[in-house]
């Protein structure tokens, strides 16, 4: 009975340690594509973040581009990975641009003459294509839907436009508002900034630094809805009650994001300095985000669906209470508190006016537009790797006419294919050394000893696409 026991204890035992070692194995090979899971209470969904999960590293080197830059308004990403900067060449947003009616003035200088939207590598800011001359006055947002549509306001023009680059890049095939002229009724803006766009063709307008409301719009560009009241001291005509500004009461909405999996539209309320998030369907109120550590003003946000929902901030320089540095800040939709932060590492390159930013839909990149200096700051989140399958369509598609594609870098989908094979051998190595070693001795005898041929058969073209068909769909699956 005694060796009996000791028998099967010391068989459970080995069976442990075989464990481990298949466990530790693989552990190795999978190396940085762990995940880490904390516990959460129970029936809660909460995500519980560090201060640090998001933390990201300055890109010095970016762009790589020859040029001087206007006053960039706006970055975002087009639908092929590129960069596309917004910028006012040679005109400038000063105290006699516009007067009391918000009327724009320097009518006579024209345009401006140079390309206004820059197309850029994402890799190394190399300029890809450029186009927007001797057309815009001055470029305030830019948004790209996944059709690749150009989503344009110029606050100059009391415009918003959109363009379709496969059909042209001179005319838009849709255009709101009147030309240089300011309004407050459904068919005019007055200073509009940002637009947002839903999957359906949907669009909403912050309309904008006048009558500080939000319009959502058809695809056709009919009117749906509209909602908001200016509170902004110097341009509002009616009398506030006292304490914090209400709900739907914006002082400049400044830059919209739309939270797709929460169907809310989330608008940067600038001189309050706080988001305020709305039912996308209706309008109606939902949530109200704000921190001490931005302040009283943020310029942008835009949304990531990570962890519960993040909303990445820019704050700028503060005219209320003590001054703070001016920085990105990522903040959680959950708990309300800030998870990261993005800043110049070098005090040389210190932001000083950022308007507007932009984020990878992994929240691994940000971009972040800056009016003076007159730049465009890169950030990578630490540790960050690029989703391979996402590179892969990145790097298969092809951009329409006129904005040819530049390959965004090496052709790494064969590089990390390669990686899995041989990740995969060395796993299926490690199991057959421990668990079939007898098996493993007599194929090799009879491989050497019958056919030699048949050693050739480990190696061949046929399972060697076998194996990495099984590899890229458990890469898919991670």
């Amino acid at each position: 009975m005694f060796t009996s026991s000791l028998k099967n204890t010391t068989t459970g035992v080995k069976m442990k340690l075989l464990v481990l070692l298949l466990t530790g194995a693989i552990a190795g090979v999978k190396g940085e594509q762990q995940i880490s899971i904390e516990t959460v209470p129970p029936n809660t969904n909460v995500t519980h973040l560090r201060n640090s999960d998001y933390e990201y590293e300055y890109v010095s080197s970016w762009p790589s581009l020859d040029r001087k830059l206007g006053s960039v308004s706006a970055v975002a990403f087009d639908s092929y990975g590129n960069v596309v900067i917004f910028h006012r060449g040679s005109h400038v947003w000063d105290q006699s641009t516009f007067n009391q009616r918000n009327e724009y003035l320097p009518i006579d200088r024209g345009p401006i003459a140079e390309s206004t939207l820059l197309i850029l590598t994402n890799q190394t800011g190399a300029l890809v294509s450029e186009w927007g001359a001797n057309y815009f006055y001055m470029p305030h947002g830019l948004t790209i839907d996944r059709h690749n549509n150009y989503w344009l306001t110029d606050v100059g023009l009391h415009q918003v436009f959109k363009f379709d680059l496969s059909v042209s890049s001179t005319e838009p095939i849709l255009t709101l508002g009147n030309r240089f002229k300011p309004g407050n009724d459904i068919r005019s803006f007055c200073k509009p900034t940002s637009v947002a766009v839903l999957d359906s063709g949907d669009f909403f307008v912050a309309d904008g630094y006048c009558n500080g409301r939000v319009i959502k719009f058809s695809p056709e560009g009919s009117v749906i809805l509209s909602w908001g009241k200016n509170s902004f001291s110097l341009t509002r005509t009616f009398s506030m009650p006292t304490g914090p500004v209400p709900a739907s009461f914006f002082a400049i909405p400044h830059a919209l994001t739309y939270a797709a999996d929460k169907d809310l539209l989330c608008v940067a309320d600038r001189e309050q300095g706080r988001v305020q998030c709305f039912n996308a369907g209706n309008g109606t109120f939902h949530s109200m985000y704000s921190h001490p550590q931005i302040g009283s003003r943020l310029f942008s946000v835009k949304y990531a669906p990570l962890s519960g929902g993040l909303l990445y901030i820019i704050n700028g320089p503060q005219f209320i209470g003590q001054p703070l540095p001016i920085s990105g800040f990522v903040l959680s939709m959950v708990s309300g508190e800030i998870v990261g932060k993005f800043s110049p590492s070098n005090q040389q390159m210190a932001f000083s006016n950022p308007h507007e930013l932009s984020i990878s839909p992994d929240g691994g990149q940000v971009y972040v537009a800056e009016l003076s200096p007159t730049k465009v700051h890169k950030f990578t989140r630490k540790n960050y790797l690029p989703d391979a399958e996402e590179h892969r369509s990145l790097v298969t598609k092809t951009s329409p006419s006129p904005v040819p594609m530049i390959p965004m870098g090496p052709d790494e989908p064969t590089v990390v294919s390669d990686s899995l094979y041989a990740s995969t051998l060395t796993v299926v190595a490690i199991v057959s050394s421990l668990l079939a070693t007898s098996c493993l001795v007599l194929c090799l005898s009879r491989t050497i000893c019958f056919k030699g041929n048949r050693r050739q058969r480990f190696s061949s073209t046929v399972e060697n696409i076998s194996l990495r068909s099984l590899n890229h769909s458990e890469d898919n699956q991670a």
